[in-house]
Order: C-alpha cells, then sequence, then structure tokens
C-alpha cells in the first residue's frame, strides 16, 4: 500500500519526477522518489507497473545493461549498479485477443555520486486537510539521501516539537498551523550539509456540510430478487449513521451504507437518512433523494399441444400436426418441438412422421430477459403409437352381402360417412347408395376399398333370414342349415369364399340341410340360403379344421 502511495505522490510533484516519463508501453519501471541519484552501494528498488489491464498472466524479466539479471517478479532490489548503469524491464504476457505477446519499458539510468544534497519532502497520510477541528492528522516525512537511519525534528509554525523525531507525527492541529520537518542525514555522501527541511503544510479547519446519495443495482426489478442500495456521502464527519427508510418506515437493522432487500414490492419509495454526530458537520441530519421502485411481477409460461390434423394411434406414413399455444412466454419466446428430446422443428405448428414409440414434446424458452418463475416450459410426452398401413381391402357383393377379401376389423361406410358399429369384414346393404370398407388394424386404417353401388334392394332381402339357423359355426366340416318350422319349403343352399366364388351347391326341400365343407380350405365363407317365395338368408360361416 506505501509503495503505491509513493507512486502516486512522486506522479503529483513533478519538480522532482519519474527517472523517465511515461510512454505508450504496456509496462513502466519507476524508482522511489529521492533515488534518481545515489551513493555509490545505496540499495535501489525499482518497480514495475503495467499499463495494459487486458493482459493476464504477467511474466517480469529485469535486465542491467541489456543483460538478464535473473529476477522475474515486478520489483527489482539490488546494491550492484554503477554510474550510468541502465535498467530495463520485458513483460511477456497473454494480450486480449488470447495470443502470446511481449512488451518493453522504458530504460532508467543510474546516477551515483559521492556528492549529494540530501532532501526531505511531507505528506498527510491520514486524515484530511481541509478539515473539521478536532480531528488528528499524520503526516509521514519522505527522505532522500537520508542514510540508514537519519534524524528527525518536526515543527509547528517553526517551532520544534518535543519528542517529535520520527518520520510520522501525529496530532490535533489549530486552523492556521504550519506542518515542516527537519532531517539530519548520516549518509556518506550527504554534502556539502547533512541537514535538509521539508517543504511546509498549513492546516485549514472549515465547517463541513454533510451530503448523501443513493443509488440502486437493479431498477426494474423481478419480484423476490436480492438487490442492493448504496449510500454515498461527502463531508459526513466522524461517527455518522446511514438509516434506510422504505414508504417512510424505517428499515430494523438495515444501517450503514448498503441495503439489501429481497422483500421490496412495485411502487415501493426507499431513501436514505444520515445522522452526523461530529460537531464540525453544520447539517446534523441529511435525507437523500427517494428512488421509486419498479418490481415486476414472476410471470408463468405455461404451453399446451393439441392435435389438429391425422390420428394417433395411426399409420406410420401419415402426416400428424399438432398445434401449440402457450401463455405468458413474453415477446419473441423459442417455440422449440423436440422429438425424443432432440429439437426437430420450430414455431407454433408442426407437421412430420413419426416412428412407433417417438416420444413427442413441446418447449417455450423465454428470450426477452424478463421476469419468469421458469425461463422454459416443456409439455408433456405423446406417445407415438404407429402401424404399418394395410392394404386396401377388395369388396364383393355376394348375393345380398358385401364381403371384404381378408378377415379382421372394418370400418364401413355409405355414401362417404361411417357406419357405426359395421366392423365386421361382411356387411348387409340395407339402403340404395355407394358403399366401401376400410380394414382397420386397431392403429391404423388401410386405403379405401373399391367402391360398390347398391341400386335395387330385393323385398325379402331385410329380415328375411329370421327363420334361417345356421351350426356349428365356426365348424370343422360339417354345417347344418335349419329351416325352422316351415316345411315342405323348396330352398337352394350356396356356399361361396370371400372373393364370390361359388364352392358349394345344393337343393333341398327338408327343413334341415347337411352340408359337408371339409374338402375345403380354412376360412371365412359366405353361405346364401334363397327360398322360392325369393326370401334370401345370408350368414358367415368360419371353417377351422
Amino acid at each position: 500500500m506505501m509503495r503505491k502511495f509513493i507512486l502516486l505522490l512522486l506522479l503529483c510533484i513533478g519538480s522532482y519526477g519519474f527517472a523517465s516519463a511515461q510512454t505508450e508501453d504496456s509496462v513502466q519501471i519507476y524508482l522511489p522518489w529521492g533515488s534518481d541519484t545515489t551513493c555509490p552501494g545505496t540499495q535501489l528498488t525499482f518497480t514495475a507497473v503495467e499499463t495494459n489491464d487486458t493482459a493476464i498472466g504477467t511474466i517480469f524479466r529485469w535486465y542491467a545493461n541489456g543483460v538478464y539479471t535473473g529476477v522475474s517478479i515486478d520489483t527489482f532490489i539490488t546494491t550492484a549498479l554503477n554510474d550510468g548503469d541502465t535498467v530495463h524491464c520485458e513483460i511477456f504476457f497473454t494480450n486480449s485477443g488470447g495470443f502470446l505477446d511481449s512488451a518493453l519499458s522504458n530504460t532508467i539510468t543510474v546516477h551515483r555520486s559521492n556528492s549529494i544534497m540530501p532532501a526531505v519532502l511531507i505528506a498527510l497520510t491520514a486524515g484530511s486537510n481541509p478539515d473539521c477541528p478536532g480531528h488528528p492528522l499524520t503526516f509521514t516525512a519522505y527522505p532522500a539521501t537520508g542514510g540508514p537511519s537519519p534524524l528527525y525534528q518536526w515543527r509547528v509554525d517553526g517551532v520544534d516539537i518535543a519528542g517529535a523525531t520520527s518520520n510520522t507525527y501525529t496530532n490535533i492541529f489549530n486552523d492556521g498551523d504550519t506542518l515542516s520537518c527537519m532531517m539530519v542525514s548520516n549518509s556518506p555522501c550527504a554534502s556539502p550539509t547533512d541537514t535538509a527541511y521539508s517543504n511546509i503544510i498549513e492546516v485549514v479547519h472549515d465547517s463541513l456540510t454533510a451530503t448523501l446519495g443513493i443509488t440502486v443495482d437493479w431498477n426494474p426489478i423481478c419480484q423476490g430478487t436480492p438487490d442492493t442500495l448504496r449510500a454515498t456521502t461527502t463531508d459526513a464527519g466522524l461517527g455518522s449513521t446511514i438509516y434506510w427508510f422504505v414508504n417512510g418506515t424505517p428499515v430494523v437493522g438495515a444501517l450503514g451504507p448498503q441495503y439489501m432487500t429481497d422483500s421490496l414490492d412495485n411502487g415501493d419509495i426507499v431513501y436514505a437518512m444520515l445522522v452526523a454526530t461530529d460537531a464540525c458537520v453544520i447539517n446534523d441530519t441529511t435525507i437523500s433523494s427517494p428512488i421509486t421502485m419498479t418490481v415486476l411481477p414472476n410471470l408463468n409460461p405455461t404451453a399446451h399441444i393439441v392435435m389438429t390434423h391425422g390420428a394417433n394411434p395411426g399409420c406410420i406414413d401419415s402426416a400428424l400436426t399438432f398445434t401449440a399455444t402457450y401463455t405468458d412466454g413474453g415477446l419473441a419466446p423459442d417455440l422449440l418441438w423436440l422429438i425424443n428430446d432432440t429439437v426437430r422443428g420450430t414455431g407454433s405448428t408442426f407437421t412430420r412422421t413419426y416412428r412407433d414409440g417417438d416420444l413427442l414434446t413441446f418447449r417455450l424458452r423465454t428470450t426477452d430477459g424478463g421476469c419468469y418463475v421458469n425461463d422454459s416450459v416443456t409439455t408433456t410426452a405423446v406417445l407415438m403409437v404407429r402401424d404399418s398401413t394395410p392394404v386396401a381391402p377388395l369388396v364383393s357383393l355376394i348375393d345380398n352381402m358385401l364381403v371384404a377379401n381378408t378377415g379382421g376389423s372394418y370400418v364401413w361406410y355409405f355414401n362417404g360417412v361411417i357406419i357405426p358399429g359395421a366392423n365386421s369384414h361382411t356387411y348387409h346393404p340395407g339402403t340404395i347408395g355407394y358403399y366401401y370398407a376400410r380394414r382397420d388394424t386397431g392403429n391404423c386404417l388401410s386405403e379405401p376399398s373399391n367402391t360398390i353401388y347398391i341400386a335395387l334392394l330385393k323385398a325379402g332381402m331385410v329380415g328375411a333370414g329370421s327363420y334361417v339357423n345356421v351350426y356349428p359355426n365356426p365348424t370343422g366340416g360339417m354345417v347344418t342349415v335349419d329351416l325352422g318350422d316351415r316345411s315342405n319349403v323348396q330352398a337352394r343352399i350356396t356356399v361361396a369364399n370371400v372373393i364370390g366364388q361359388v364352392v358349394y351347391s345344393a337343393e333341398t326341400n327338408r327343413q334341415k340341410h347337411e352340408a359337408d365343407l371339409g374338402n375345403l380350405p380354412n376360412g371365412n365363407y359366405i353361405l346364401t340360403v334363397r327360398d322360392d317365395a325369393g326370401n334370401v338368408s345370408t350368414h358367415k360361416v368360419t371353417l377351422a379344421k
């Protein structure tokens, strides 16, 4: 600390100066005041000060007469220099661009002499001048060519002060007192005299007018965020106290130059009050200008997504469209769509196909630096259930029944509208119009089948088979067709496969008829009974041997 003070002092005293002027180099070296000319063998202390504050990792190298001395710190202390020797320093560092760099300092030429006039300089090192009455002041003497143990005598108004014989002097002075110091050097080269007299400093007393100002680290600020208010005083004297107020009420425990809090509300008015107890302060109570706080509420962003096109479960090659809605996202938030935690899209809508098991989420991320409970929010993941698209079925009209060429679950359509409850691979059309079907795997619908137009319905088609009973079903081969209590009825029985080919045919006038299907392959068949009155009854029979 003392070395920095001396360097600052030397900069301010132009009559003594430094051994070399400041340059634009990134390092400057100095000698303490009074060291520009010294006795042979006197210890000299050179100090290097960086002027480039962007440098990092600095390494120092000191040179005497161009030869590296082995010293690699920021000071170089030596007694081995002679008159005319030169000293400089080179630094190596990483510059602001991140590259290794170096710079040379100024060069100081050493001056040695066997006859040097001693000198002494005094300066105020504790207290203020001007200042209030009754405040102690400390002065320090800085010798030049003083030798290893110079003698000091402090004087007030030209009169020696008994016992004031060290290099510092502390006292309470009167207004207008003048302070000086006499030094007697014991340096072997002090000549033509060993006595030196310092500069004179006059002590000035004055009344003080205290001032108080406050600043705040953050305003506006988010609700509940820590903030710090700071007070700055001038001419407050000794023993002053700072109190803090919010909306005119003193804050319990808030004393001193800083007030830290996280409990301010929007519109709160904060100010500080300085109470000065020093007698030389004219205004013993001073109130700062107020600061009105803007405290912003913390928003809690929300986000939701809804599927606006497609179906899930659905076909693996069918695209889905999701639309996102959100609240309290601020200005221009990032809208991100993630599949399996990897960003795959942006914006409020997102369309694409998925693999089975994919997880889709939407994330809103705020960007405007506002106040938020959370800076981002992510929706619950949507599990994608996808299945291979089935092949479109082939529909045939067998007698009075529409039959799909494969088994399974189906969705039937009449004039483009789903027929509720029609989920078998067969369907009895009851109305003239257009019919088609789509196979349903449970997760995915096939493309539509071919369309069949039903133009004419016979009178006996609907409900005509209520008296016919077919069993067992499923069957291992033999099927009994029971015509009920209708005797002497002439009927024709046919069995067709799912593509409409007749694979069995028989005529009967009995109540019961047994049809042997054992020679047919396993699968679904359509059994049709047509009586001589024109009534038709159609039944699906499953053969499982």
